[in-house]
């Protein structure tokens, strides 16, 4: 299975590489709960490139990891299953719950990122009273701009912040931005973000490596 943006990785600190000082509070961190999340950014050949964090909302620290190193894969879509949320008290899994009803509706590959993903891959508690549900929609295809618009609109009735990012084989955007249809939407790529009125569109704008 191919590694994306916001899988989540079951590690062994001990492999971690990093070109800078490691934070003090990064292993500590990882021993409480050895995940990491893949970042969208290009990696060397045979790594892939890991965000780790710590309990605080400012540690968060980004380094590399050996491809064969991965002990076990996690993606936001394998986490949407009831029985790892279901009874959990907080506003944030509320709201996962009032986009399940959604997103299931338009039968859409969709899944937790954020601090509720790792919450419920790692089984350590990370959502707070101040946990905003950041959820990631698999889209291969394009999606069409009125179901967008239904999805934005059902999802203010979260008691919480929605945050939902749209995957697609070119990068990723928000679908809050999509949803306003005015064109141009920002991408996040592997090699930058770019304006795109087709985020679906796999080329790479040649000012990316300017």
């Amino acid at each position: 299975m191919a590694l994306e943006p916001h899988d989540l990785l079951k590690i062994n600190p001990k492999d971690i590489i990093s070109h800078s000082p490691f934070p003090e509070w990064v292993f500590p961190s990882l021993e409480a709960a050895p995940f990491v999340v893949v970042r969208r950014i290009h990696a060397p050949r045979g790594e892939v490139a890991i965000g780790i964090r710590g309990k605080e909302r400012s540690q968060r620290f980004g380094a590399f990891l050996p491809v064969q190193c991965v002990i076990k894969q996690i993606k936001p879509e394998d986490l949407t299953g009831r029985d790892l949320w279901k009874g959990k008290p907080s506003p944030v899994f509320a709201a996962m719950e009032l986009a399940e009803g959604i997103l299931n509706t338009h039968k859409l590959s969709w899944g937790p990122g954020g601090s509720a993903g790792f919450e419920l891959a790692s089984g350590v508690e990370t959502v707070t009273s101040k946990s905003d549900l950041d959820l990631i929609i698999r889209s291969p295809e394009p999606l069409e701009l009125s179901i967008a618009r239904e999805i934005v609109e059902g999802l203010k009735k979260s008691l919480v912040r929605v945050d939902v990012q749209v995957e697609t084989p070119a990068g990723a955007f928000s679908l809050m931005g999509y949803a306003r249809g005015q064109g141009q939407v920002l991408v996040k790529t592997m090699f930058g973000p770019t304006l795109s009125s087709n985020p679906w569109d796999v080329s790479i704008p040649s000012s990316l490596f300017k």
